[in-house]
């Protein structure tokens, strides 16, 4: 798969057509843009994250003149110039510490600092996230963007993320990490791109990094909860429809201790293949279709026969036997009246149409979905979003035959963090008050069914799912397979946040978490809150809501 990227990027060198960089995710721009395209008359596709500069500054051109038009253009390419940029090179523009432009290259670097403490009431105490580093970039002859972010990191977080670090072996977002000072982590962030035109409309990117796709608060098709990941992303942009194909080299085994992860020998990988089609039925009315597959085990390679971009992936993983895993579905976002957004997910591991309507609890009923709505200007409040969301997923979805299938990476799960065997209500809002005023509230209640002992009962997806619920004779369960079985168990999630822009890209955080974990069988009671502040430069917010 490295030669094969490889490959690619010798071949994209030829490309004549410029491009842009993209949005990090969790970027301050994508608030802002939430709001405004709801409340707009143009169509802007927001089914994939993250978005390019240059497509957001398209959707900006209109005549439309708001508040948060006006914002937003701060954040895009070199539209507002500083007034009095310090010593004439530092802060040519708001968004850039130091630019650079003549002929050939055009350069922008930020310094990347984060220094985050708060007090937690359990075993931890104190918890702080300590983040330095670099972001850069650009393009060369305005043909080749670039970008690249480096951090060094050291934290200590509350127990309940640690939890999860010592059952997966993996911190949540992150990859490789040691033990820092007995109770804190040291590990390394990276992400960086190359991206090409190679006509008008179609564009290439080769990269580190990650996705999200929809337009909820999470996502059941493809989210940002796992590590980072090698990728070829290949975008293409019509009126009528936008087409993304994503091709990712993944890990399917990770091996460590209470340490850290083991750095002494190579992990085993896999691969995914991934395609979206966003129709454009309106420019209010936007309808997804998508299909994904995991394939690959600690002797296999790429399978060529994925590279094709618009064939259906299913019919090729059955004519290999059906030793893959395969996924289809569909997503959708609808925005009337400029002000409501519907917005939804479909995702279909497995079905059977006979058994699906049967009712008898077949286990490979493997499906998901999501509902939302999101309220932009609110109760008559300008700049109050308000959003609703439903997340719903069977036992046994995103499993196959072992990690190296199964819908995962870095041990951590690619859709949402609680895997399956699931159903998640959440509510969110956002306020911005004016430029340096932000607020948001979240309220998130789950039920899960989790294993008891070592029975499978379809919410851990990194296992073998021929191995399941057991009868009274030690077979597998293949019927009376029910939604949340195995030991119930409730999670209450409450999180607020203020923050206060100093200057551009310059933020202070004050946010308190609320967490409570319990189970019908007494061997869950956690019950967690954190207070914390955090001083932001160059670097997104990040939240632990899971």
């Amino acid at each position: 798969m490295r030669k094969f990227f490889f490959l690619v990027s010798l071949i994209l060198i030829k490309i004549l057509f410029g491009q842009s960089t993209d949005f990090p995710i969790h970027h301050p721009a994508y608030q802002i843009l939430e709001l405004e395209e709801i409340t707009s008359d143009k169509s802007f596709t927001s089914a994939i994250k993250p978005y390019s500069r240059s497509s957001v500054f398209d959707f900006l051109s209109s005549p439309e003149s708001s508040y948060l038009n006006k914002e937003l253009r701060r954040y895009t390419s070199d539209s507002i110039r500083s007034k009095k940029p310090i010593l004439n090179k530092l802060y040519q523009y708001p968004a850039d510490f130091y630019y650079y432009q003549d002929k050939i290259l055009q350069i922008h670097i930020n310094p990347v600092i984060q220094f985050s403490f708060g007090r937690a009431n359990d075993d931890i105490g104190t918890t702080f996230v300590n983040s330095r580093g670099i972001e850069i970039r650009g393009n060369i002859d305005r043909k080749v963007s670039f970008y690249t972010f480096l951090t060094e990191n050291q934290a200590r977080y509350p127990e309940y993320i640690n939890t999860i670090r010592d059952s997966t072996l993996v911190i949540p977002y992150e990859g490789f990490w040691k033990q820092y000072n007995d109770t804190g982590v040291d590990f390394f962030r990276a992400q960086g791109y190359i991206d090409f035109g190679l006509s008008k409309s179609i564009s290439a990117q080769l990269g580190y990094g990650k996705h999200f796709v929809g337009n909820g608060f999470r996502s059941i098709i493809l989210s940002n909860y796992a590590n980072n990941y090698p990728y070829l992303r290949l975008n293409t942009h019509t009126k009528i429809f936008d087409y993304t194909n994503i091709y990712a080299q993944l890990i399917g085994d990770v091996q460590g201790n209470e340490g850290g992860t083991f750095g002494t020998s190579g992990f085993s990988e896999k691969y995914m293949t991934f395609h979206h089609l966003t129709i454009k039925i309106k420019p209010n009315l936007h309808i997804g279709f998508f299909e994904s597959v995991m394939f690959g085990d600690s002797s296999d390679g790429f399978k060529i026969e994925y590279l094709n971009p618009v064939i259906f992936y299913r019919s090729v993983e059955q004519q290999n036997g059906s030793e893959d895993n395969a996924f289809v579905g569909f997503d959708f976002k609808w925005n009337i009246q400029k002000r409501y957004s519907f917005y939804g997910q479909l995702l279909i591991d497995e079905m059977v149409v006979s058994e699906v309507f049967a009712g008898d609890g077949w286990w490979g009923n493997k499906q998901g979905f999501q509902l939302g709505f999101k309220y932009a200007n609110a109760l008559s409040v300008h700049n109050l979003l308000l959003q609703a969301e439903i997340n719903r997923v069977r036992p046994y979805t995103y499993a196959h035959e072992d990690g190296f299938t199964s819908y995962s990476h870095y041990n951590l799960a690619l859709a949402h963090p609680i895997g399956a065997n699931f159903t998640e209500y959440l509510g969110r809002a956002i306020y911005r008050l004016n430029d340096s005023w932000n607020f948001t509230a979240s309220l998130i209640a789950a039920q899960y069914g989790n294993d008891i002992g070592d029975e499978n009962y379809g919410k851990d997806i990194l296992k073998d799912y021929t191995v399941r619920r057991q009868n009274a004779n030690g077979n597998n369960m293949d019927y009376q397979n029910e939604h949340l079985q195995g030991n119930k168990t409730e999670l209450l999630l409450l999180f607020g946040r203020a923050t206060f822009m100093l200057k551009h890209n310059v933020f202070i955080d004050l946010d308190v978490t609320f967490r409570r974990e319990s189970d019908e069988r007494g061997m869950v009671d956690s019950n967690s809150t954190v207070v914390g502040a955090s001083f932001r430069w160059n670097i997104p917010a990040r939240t632990h809501l899971f």
